[in-house]
C-alpha cells in the first residue's frame, strides 16, 4: 500500500534503500548528534529523487 507521500519512482526507492542500508551499518549515522558525509549525501540523493517523483506525478 502506498500513500501520496511515498515516491513511486524506482530510483527514489533505490536511493532510500541505499541510505537505510548505509545508516544501518554506520556507527556515525546511528549516533545522535554525529555527522556522516556519506549518510548525508545518500539522504540528499533520496530527497532529490523523491522530489522529482512528486513533480512528475503532478504533471
Amino acid at each position: 500500500m502506498t500513500t501520496p507521500e511515498e515516491p513511486k519512482d524506482p530510483f527514489a526507492d533505490e536511493a532510500w534503500r541505499a541510505a537505510i542500508e548505509h545508516a544501518a551499518g554506520c556507527p556515525a549515522c546511528r549516533t545522535p548528534g554525529a555527522e556522516c558525509a556519506t549518510g548525508e549525501r545518500l539522504l540528499h540523493a533520496y530527497e532529490e529523487a523523491a522530489r522529482q517523483a512528486r513533480t512528475e506525478e503532478v504533471r
